[in-house]
């Protein structure tokens, strides 16, 4: 799912790094080469409209099952040990949705999750 951008729009940006490198420099927060996300993270980029959208979708309901705070006003990290868990209840969501918009977002939510359970690494959340 791609959202078209204002050039003048800020970026949300959800990424997982895919080594232990990648890992590394997102974990000092180094994740741009030349303005745009480095392609050693797999990555989904929105628009505001898409954040406001699934913070109460989504996000919320994995902040109040892991004690995060996803939101616009901050970078939040969940813990590699932690994405099994939100996988599952993004899966039972979308196993429960007939809101095309959601399940489109959320499958491509899962593909970055998946993509965190097979390299071992955290995922980041860069509002």
């Amino acid at each position: 799912m791609k959202e078209i951008l204002d050039i003048n729009e800020h970026a949300y940006v959800i990424l997982v790094p895919l080594s232990e490198e990648a890992q590394e420099r997102m974990d000092q927060y180094d994740i741009y080469d030349n303005g745009e996300v480095a392609e050693c993270f797999k990555s989904m980029v929105f628009g505001i409209e898409t954040e406001e959208y699934m913070e109460i979708r989504l996000f919320d309901l994995i902040n109040a099952k892991l004690d995060i705070l996803i939101n616009i006003y901050e970078e939040e990290v969940i813990e590699n040990k932690n994405v099994e868990t939100v996988l599952e209840l993004t899966k039972r969501l979308v196993e429960t949705s007939d809101d095309e918009r959601f399940i489109e977002f959320a499958t491509e939510f899962m593909g970055i999750l998946e993509t965190a359970i097979a390299n071992k690494t955290d995922v980041g959340f860069y509002f």
